[in-house]
Order: C-alpha cells, then structure tokens, then sequence
C-alpha cells in the first residue's frame, strides 16, 4: 500500500520595515521638527517685537504725560516776572540748605551741571518748580514785617505753608522758602514763618510745592525732587533712592524754549532754542525776568526703545523731530536726536514723541510792567 506523501507547508515571512525605511522615516521627522521649531522661534521673536514696541509706546506715552503736566503747571505761585530768575535756597528734608542758590524759572532748561548733573550724551535735563498754593500766584502785598509779615490777604496763608519774601527786584542775596508756622487768625492776622526775610512782596508756594529735576541716566528717565534731597550732588547722581528711574529705555529727552521776539508781546512764540534767559548766552539784551516771561511754551521730543535687541540693524537712522534741523520756524537752532552714545543703537526699534507744551502760568501773566 502506497503511503501518502506529505509535504512542508512553507512559513509566511513576517512584515515589518527596512532599515531604509526606519532611516527615512527619522529624516522626515528631523526635518518636520526643524520646521516647526523656526516656526515657533520666529513667533516667539515675532511676539517680542510686538511686545518690546507695546512697552515703549506704553513708557512714552505716561512719561509724556507726565512732563507735560509738569510743564503746563511750571510758575504757579512765584507767577511774576520781579521775581523771575532771583537766586532762589531752602531747606532739603534733612534741614541742610542745598548746596547751590537756584534762579527761579517755571522751566528751565539744562541748568548747569551744579545744580542738575548731566545725563546721558547728546540728552538735555530738565528743572520744573510750581506750588500748589490757594493765594493769588502774582503775590501779595507786605506791608511791614520780617518774621511776622502784615500782608493785604492774610487768611490766604495757612500753617505749613511755603512762602517767598522778595523785595522789588533780584538782590545780591538769594531769596529763601521759608515755611509759615501757625494758622492766620482773628485774634492774629500776621503771617509767621520760621526764619524771615525782608522784602515787599510774599509768595505764597502752597505746602507741597514742586521742584523736580528730570534727566536720562544708564537709558533710564530718572527724577529727583528737590525739596526732599539735594539734586546737585555730584556724590550721589548714581544713586537710584534720590535719582529715582520712572521708566526704562528711554533713550533721549530734548527740549527748546518757544520764545516770543515780536516788539509787543503776544504769548506766541516765534523762535525756538536753548538759551536761557540771564545766562551767559543769553544776548537779547531782555532783562533776565522780562526774558521769562517771553516764554509762553517749551518744545520737547522724548524717545523710547524697544527692550528686544535684533541680530540684524533694523533702525538705519537716528528719529527725526521738529528740531532735527534748524530755522524751523526761521531763527530756531537745532537740537536733533543722536542715539550714537549707544554703538548697538542700530539694533533697536524706536518710538518718538513731541508736542509743543504751553506754560500756563507765564501765558496769563500778560505783558508785565517793563518788559
């Protein structure tokens, strides 16, 4: 009997994937992820610029504000041009006397550098001084008196007070904030202050009045007030607890004086510069007060940056404002933006803000006597 034959069954190969394609398989995800990775990095630096600009269209903008209002209050309570640029002195809030008389101007406009140290290159300083008081800001009447004043207007002055005694004009002395020391009564209608001072005329400051320095410092705007630290200090213009940063990467602060040349004054300024009425530039021949009160506004350009540094130059020339270049109008100087200080300032963005600040104070002072 024939015995049937059996044959092997042949064992199926089992699937899977070539070395070739697992290889290609990693190449391909390489690539995607390279993609995905420019992708997000892109977004990211995308992200940062945007923010970087937010940041300094935010800082600009409140900084601006803030000068601005400063500005527009600069002169109230000393309003008259007698006591315009009268080296002025008080008590810091340690009880010492600032080390250097400072003219009295609502604006003044790189102060030397004894009174406010120098910021930044190619940046300008700033001084501003207003009060805050309830009298009239001419002033009024002393009618006899040296540490107790009979004044025409005494229920104007209350206890803590600062006040001005001056006499008709500047002196070789420097006039002195002194302080009132009690309420103005009915038993009492004296005014009294602390030290006392001569004069025929009392100004009445308020009691928190302002003397603020403003200037650039590391790339910082910085302020000092002056009725609480000596600003002029050279020994402590780095130090950040009176020379306070109020807001980062703002890289220049320029500012020109509106001035008003017509013959008969008008509040409307025709020039714009940086001389300062009384100093040594000053040519026009305009006694110092009368000078002051030819400056009915101050022109002013602030610049911020971008905190986001770029690999390549993305600002090819330095922002450009009304004074980038001179006779604009006829007669004004320049004071262009220079961002040079900084090698890297190419790298940067920028946002630029300018406006021409009207002073209050000094346009509704009129035409004074004698000027």
């Amino acid at each position: 009997m024939q015995v049937p034959h059996k044959t092997k069954r042949a064992i199926p190969h089992t699937g899977g994937f070539s070395l070739v394609e697992i290889m290609v398989a990693l190449v391909i995800g390489m690539l995607a992820c390279i993609v995905m990775l420019q992708v997000f990095a892109l977004s990211e630096e995308r992200k940062r610029t945007s923010t970087g600009a937010s940041d300094a269209q935010s800082n600009g903008v409140m900084m601006f504000y803030q000068l601005q209002r400063d500005i527009g209050q600069a002169g109230f309570g000393f309003n008259s041009a007698t006591v315009f640029n009268c080296n002025t002195t008080w008590k810091v809030a340690s009880g010492s006397d600032i080390a250097t008389p400072i003219p009295l101007a609502p604006v003044t406009i790189n102060p030397p550098a004894t009174i406010v140290p120098a910021g930044d290159a190619n940046t300008d300083t700033l001084l501003v001084m207003y009060g805050n008081g309830n009298g009239q800001p001419q002033g009024v009447e002393i009618k006899f008196g040296t540490s107790e004043y009979t004044v025409t207007l005494p229920l104007e002055f209350k206890q803590n007070d600062r006040v001005i005694a001056a006499a008709g004009g500047c002196g070789a002395a420097s006039l002195f904030i002194d302080q009132v020391t009690q309420d103005i009564t009915q038993v009492s209608d004296k005014v009294k202050v602390a030290t006392g001072f001569a004069g025929d005329m009392l100004y009445n400051l308020g009691q928190s009045p302002t003397v603020l320095a403003y200037r650039i410092h590391k790339g910082n705007l910085t302020v000092c007030d002056y009725l609480v630290n000596d600003c002029s200090l050279d020994a402590k213009k780095d130090d950040a607890s009176i020379w306070t940063p109020i807001a980062p990467n703002v890289v220049s602060l320029r500012a020109q004086y509106g001035r008003d040349t017509t013959g008969t004054m008008d509040n409307i300024p025709d020039v714009y510069h940086q001389i300062t009425p009384g100093s040594a530039s000053d040519t026009s021949g305009i006694a110092a007060g009368c000078g002051w009160a030819r400056i009915p506004a101050v022109r002013l350009a602030l610049v911020t940056r971008s905190g986001q540094y770029d690999k390549e130059e993305v600002t090819a020339s330095a922002p450009t404002w009304a004074a980038s270049a001179a006779d604009n109008p006829a007669g004004s100087t320049a004071a262009a933006i220079n961002l040079s200080g900084n090698t890297d300032w190419k790298h940067y963005r920028y946002k630029t803000f300018e406006g021409l600040m009207p002073i209050r104070n000094v346009t509704w002072l009129g035409v004074p006597q004698g000027c």
